[in-house]
Parts: C-alpha cells; structure tokens; sequence
C-alpha cells in the first residue's frame, strides 16, 4: 500500500479511465484483495500506486448487506451540506493516524461499474462517508487536510472508545 503524507502518487490527481479492459479488471480484482488483507473500508487506486480514478468501497460495513462495490471515474454530483457528521477516519496510506473530519452525512454519487453502465447511488451514514474518503483520494487528498482538532494515534483511539464505553 502506498504511503505518506507527502506521497507523490497519493498528492497527484488521478486520471480518468478511458477503457475498461482486462487491465483494469485485474487491477480491481488486486485492489480488492489488498483491501480486505488491510481490513479496510474502501481502497483507491493511488494507493496501490496507480493514478487512475477507480475505488472500491464496502457498503453496508458489517451488516448482512455489506457489498463491495468498485467505482470507476466516480463523481460526487450532490452532497447533504445541512447535515455535516464529525467522526474519526483513519487511512490505509496513514498508518496508526487518526482524526476527526467533518463530512456529508448523505450524498448522491455517479459512477461506472465494471461492465461500462452508468449508475448513481444515493448514500448515506458511513456509506457517504467512505465514498467522500475515496473521492477525495483520487483528487490528491488525504484525510489530514480536512481534519478538525488534533491527529490521535491508535493507542489513543482505542483508549478514548475504552472510555466511552464505560
């Protein structure tokens, strides 16, 4: 997985994808895989080294529905600004690095899928959250630019929802 805040690939905005051929559905296949050896929620394509604007998210995370769905040359064509959530993200590019990003708690997204078809999803909760993540991955952006308040390490995090519990 790529790595670094000041990365090269993952501070370069991702091309669109002209053609879906085998190569890019190889490329899928290998960063689904990559992503669920690295328990994540979604993975984009610069951060398997590749500056092109494709991203797998996992929707429905942990529920019987859960789906993992690639997104090609995906597009944010709405977003619900009323309704902002602040919740920690971490990032598979930045490890054992957490903070808290505001984002859309619902938004509406365009993308291709792997056999060429145009579709929109309407999202919302974490679901939102994970494609505004990814999106923001193929637009040369990290979690950190958009953080609120202070970066927590892991350590921390597990002991702040430790906490919470009690």
């Amino acid at each position: 997985i790529t790595q670094g805040e000041q990365n090269t690939i993952l501070r370069t905005e991702s091309a669109e994808v002209k053609k879906i051929d085998a190569q890019v559905k190889k490329l899928v296949r290998d960063m689904i895989d990559t992503m669920f050896q690295a328990e994540g929620l979604g993975i984009a394509a610069p951060q398997v080294g590749v500056n092109l604007r494709i991203f797998i998210a996992r929707l429905n995370f942990g529920t019987e529905q859960e789906v993992v769905v690639p997104m090609i040359n995906a597009e944010i064509l709405s977003r619900d600004e009323n309704k902002l959530t602040r919740e920690e993200e971490g990032c598979l590019s930045l490890p054992n690095r957490f903070g808290v990003v505001p984002r859309a708690q619902g938004l509406v997204v365009r993308f291709t899928d792997l056999k060429g078809t145009k579709r929109v999803l309407e999202l919302e909760d974490l679901n939102a959250r994970i494609i505004q993540h990814e999106t923001d991955h193929i637009n040369a952006k990290l979690f950190l630019d958009s953080m609120e308040g202070e970066e927590v390490s892991g350590e921390e995090l597990k002991k702040r929802r430790t906490r919470k519990k009690k």
